[in-house]
């Protein structure tokens, strides 16, 4: 299914897909953040990192969810570094229509592998949307990827 029919499904009923995206589908849960792989990827292994509570605007974060954001990162960086190279980091904030596409009046910040970051525009209306059980298996492949590095960071 194209991302571009679920996106206007979402718009006509006013809905974020953020805002009930069921547990399983969650890599990692925080206080203030939750990553999960994207649904609509850009590159294989794309994964997000999204505010538990329904904020658009960056300036809406407090300095303990900024902090907490920095430890997913850096955290979610890393484990994506056993397997890619480069990791592009995007944030998606303000509304949806803007200029680069935005689909969700819920901000996010994007780690994205292996990608030039002005390419993300044209390759939105082309994006698939993945089946639940495709999405399932690849948490489960970034969750062993997270448990290899971090078995391989407690032997040093």
């Amino acid at each position: 299914m194209k991302y571009s029919e679920i996106y206007k499904y979402n718009i006509a009923h006013n809905l974020c897909p953020f805002c009930w995206l069921p547990e399983s589908f969650i890599i990692e849960k925080t206080e203030y953040f939750f990553v999960t792989h994207a649904r609509a990827p850009y590159t294989d292994d794309h994964l997000l990192i999204i505010p538990n509570r329904h904020v658009v605007l960056w300036n809406s974060l407090t300095h303990e969810e900024i902090k907490n954001l920095m430890d997913l990162v850096t955290k979610w960086t890393a484990v994506l570094h056993k397997k890619h190279t480069d990791i592009a980091l995007l944030l998606r904030d303000w509304f949806i229509w803007g200029s680069w596409g935005k689909s969700v009046d819920h901000m996010h910040f994007h780690l994205i592998p292996d990608i030039e970051v002005w390419s993300i525009k044209w390759c939105w209306p082309s994006r698939e949307y993945l089946s639940e059980k495709i999405l399932l298996k690849k948490i489960d492949d970034i969750k062993k990827l997270e448990k290899k590095r971090t078995k391989s960071t407690a032997k040093k």
